[in-house]
């Protein structure tokens, strides 16, 4: 168990929903997934701006985490890097 030494904190900590915390832990994965690949493959933030037509601040909120991805972004900076951040396993045949 966490120990809070703030009241305010430990309120705030304990009102987070399980669906509010997965969509954190959603967010912040794909965050962290972007910024390896970044890395790896030596592309900087105002690289992936004008790979995907964005502002450079636009792509400080996608790696600062807690970015709300749409579909449409994913795919668009999935395209710009060349590579997945996200895979999603079909359950049609």
């Amino acid at each position: 168990m966490i120990t809070y030494y703030s009241d305010i904190v430990r309120e705030v900590m304990e009102s987070i929903t399980p669906e509010e915390q997965a969509l954190s832990d959603m967010t912040d994965g794909i965050a962290g997934r972007l910024d390896a690949v970044m890395k790896r493959k030596h592309i900087s933030k105002s690289q992936l701006a004008k790979m995907t037509g964005r502002r450079p601040s636009e792509v400080t909120k996608w790696l600062g985490g807690g970015h709300n991805f749409t579909c449409k972004t994913i795919v668009l900076i999935q395209q710009a890097v060349g590579e997945d951040l996200v895979r999603v396993v079909s359950g049609r045949r």
